[in-house]
C-alpha cells in the first residue's frame, strides 16, 4: 500500500518537473534524497491516517457487538423471569384446583404402594408456616419466595429405606399431584419449586437404612390459620387417594 501512494505522489510532483524541466535545475543528490524523504512522510501519514480509521471502525463494531450480546442475554434472564411467575400464578390459581377431593383415606407409608416404590416408606413429620423456602442460603443460592398477600405452607416428610439395600426413587418422572386440604375448605396445589429436596421432584437413592427429609411446599392466604390437614394423591392416571395428616 505505501508504494502505491509513493508511486502516484512521485507522479504527480514529477508532472511539473517535466513541464518546467527548462526553468528548474537539476536536483543534486542531497536534495534528490530530501524530495524522496519529503514524499515518504507524506505517504506515510497518509497511510497511518487511513490505519486509524479502519481501526476505529473496527472498535465501534466490536463495542456493537457487545452490546448486542449483552441485551440479548437479559432478554433471556428477563424471559426466564416472566416464566416462573406465570408458572407461579398458574399453580396457585383457583381454576387450576380440583374442585373434588378424594374421599377413601390411607396413611403416609402406604404412599410408596400407591406410587409403586419398593423397599421404602413416606412419614409424615409435620408442617411449618414461612415467607419463603429454604429460610437459610443454600448452594444452590436459590429460594422460593410467597407472593404479595400470601404465605408458604411447608409440609416436611422423611423418605425411610426399611429395606437391606439402596432404594432408588424417581418422583420427578412419575411427576405425582399433590393437593392440599386446609381446614376441609381450602384447596391447593403444590408448587413446582426447582430444589432437590422437593418431594413431587424428588429423585435420588436412599441407603439401607438411611432417612431422607423431603418436602411439599404450598402457597396458601396469608391469613391462613392451620387447624386440620390432608393431602389428595393422583399418578399413573389411577383415581386419588386421601392422605391423612391430622
Amino acid at each position: 500500500m505505501k508504494k502505491k501512494y509513493l508511486m502516484i505522489l512521485s507522479t504527480v510532483l514529477l508532472l511539473p518537473l517535466c513541464a518546467c524541466l527548462n526553468a528548474i535545475p537539476e536536483l543534486s543528490e542531497e536534495d534528490e534524497a530530501k524530495v524522496v524523504r519529503y514524499m515518504a512522510d507524506v505517504v506515510l501519514a497518509h497511510d497511518q491516517n487511513y490505519q486509524a480509521r479502519l481501526l476505529d471502525e473496527e472498535e465501534k463494531q466490536k463495542a456493537l457487538e457487545e452490546e448486542a450480546f449483552k441485551a440479548e442475554q437479559l432478554k433471556k434472564i428477563e424471559e426466564e423471569e416472566v416464566k416462573l411467575k406465570e408458572e407461579k400464578a398458574k399453580n396457585n390459581t383457583p381454576d387450576n384446583v380440583s374442585t373434588s377431593f378424594a374421599s377413601k383415606s390411607y396413611s403416609p407409608d402406604e404412599i410408596n404402594d400407591y406410587l409403586g416404590i419398593d423397599g421404602v416408606e413416606f412419614e409424615f413429620s409435620g408442617e411449618e408456616v414461612v415467607n419463603k423456602y429454604p429460610q437459610n442460603d443454600t448452594s444452590v443460592g436459590f429460594a422460593f419466595t410467597a407472593s404479595d398477600q400470601n404465605k408458604l405452607m411447608v409440609v416436611k416428610f422423611n423418605i425411610r429405606n426399611v429395606s437391606a439395600d439402596k432404594a432408588y426413587v424417581d418422583l420427578a418422572t412419575v411427576n405425582p399431584k399433590f393437593r392440599a386440604l386446609i381446614n376441609d375448605s381450602v384447596k391447593v396445589n403444590a408448587s413446582k419449586v426447582p430444589l432437590d429436596d422437593v418431594l413431587n421432584f424428588f429423585e435420588g437413592t436412599v441407603e439401607a437404612g438411611d432417612v431422607k427429609q423431603v418436602v411439599l411446599i404450598y402457597e396458601i392466604p396469608e391469613d391462613t390459620s392451620i387447624e386440620t390437614l390432608d393431602l389428595s394423591l393422583s399418578a399413573f392416571g389411577k383415581d386419588a387417594i386421601k392422605i391423612n395428616l391430622q
